[in-house]
């Protein structure tokens, strides 16, 4: 699990949803436009759903249990930059079951490949 860290408060997320996030809100305030990001928190707790107002003025810190989370899926990290476009923002949601087509990370070509059920 990886954590999210934003001004000052931290929040979990497993390892390969927080890489695509990380890919996505980077595209984002690098064109610097501030969103919401939303989603249902994997702790059973008070709150059905959290939602945070991204915006470069904020700190961010990204920390991740694992090294490499594997080749980012296009099709979900394309999803999530248009779905941060609207104006109900970006609602986390799990990974597409098939990975689609992609370029490889030296990009080279396009690979398709179906997704492994435990990732």
């Amino acid at each position: 699990m990886g954590t999210l860290t934003y001004n000052g408060d931290s929040f979990t997320f497993d390892d390969r949803t927080l890489a695509h996030l990380q890919a996505a809100l980077t595209l984002k305030l690098r064109r610097r436009e501030p969103f919401l990001l939303s989603w249902v928190p994997q702790e059973a707790g008070d709150f059905a759903r959290t939602s945070l107002w991204i915006d470069n003025a904020i700190p961010i810190r990204y920390d991740f249990d694992q090294a490499d989370p594997g080749r980012l899926n296009d099709a979900w990290l394309n999803s999530m930059v248009e779905m941060a476009s609207r104006a109900s923002g970006l609602l986390v949601t799990e990974e597409p079951a098939s990975l689609g087509a992609y370029r490889d990370r030296r990009g080279r070509g396009m690979v398709r490949q179906v997704a492994s059920a435990g990732h």
